[in-house]
């Protein structure tokens, strides 16, 4: 979905705006003008309770004499945490859960300089963050079966001062999807899941 699509169906669960266009009008321009800020509000909670924005990142080490260190939200604006304890570790013979690495503070990766090889990082993003100036056309950076409830949680917030008794229902609509998205997230299994785990220290 875009942002322009997440407005719109905010408005059409709000009954503000008529047709399949977005359409400004008297009545819903206080609506939009609050969307951002509502807006962040979900991506935050749907990023962090419902499903993370997964990437990957790689870190190729040469020989080095003493730990090797990555401030990870220098390279990754965005770096939020390690997912789930996933480093990975490629020497060029074998590719598995990568050994002896650690995280200092919040952001600082560790890896030791032996042996030489390819570490690929799996983390967790923070969502993008929208303005007022966010084009109608940016597409949201959601999985689909999250971007859903953008509309759900804004529609809910806005309605708060106009139609209690409706937003109360959405928001308790909203609540109920990003429950079944987290659950969904968590019976799915992500991750590195066969093989034999190997000794790994570091964040879990």
């Amino acid at each position: 979905m875009t942002w322009g699509d997440v407005k719109l169906a905010a408005l059409q669960t709000m009954f503000s705006n008529e047709g399949e266009v977005l359409t400004p009008d008297d009545i819903n321009q206080d609506y939009i003008n609050a969307m951002p800020a509502k807006a962040n509000e979900a991506l935050q909670q749907v990023a962090s309770v419902g499903r993370p924005i997964l990437r990957s990142w790689q870190v190729e080490v040469a020989q080095v004499d003493k730990a090797y260190k990555v401030s990870l939200s220098h390279y990754l604006p965005r770096f939020r945490c390690i997912d789930r304890g996933q480093v990975l570790f490629d020497d060029g013979a074998v590719y598995d859960l990568a050994e002896d690495w650690r995280l200092e503070g919040d952001d600082v990766l560790v890896l030791p300089g032996m042996p030489v090889g390819i570490y690929t990082i799996w983390y967790q993003a923070y969502p993008q963050t929208v303005t007022r100036e966010t084009p109608d056309s940016e597409e949201i950076d959601l999985a689909p079966e999250a971007v859903v409830l953008l509309p759900l949680y804004m529609a809910a917030e806005l309605y708060k001062e106009d139609e209690l008794a409706m937003a109360t229902i959405l928001r308790n609509e909203y609540e109920d999807g990003l429950e079944k998205l987290r659950q969904s997230y968590e019976d799915g299994g992500s991750g590195l899941t066969s093989g034999a785990r190997r000794n790994t220290t570091g964040w879990w």
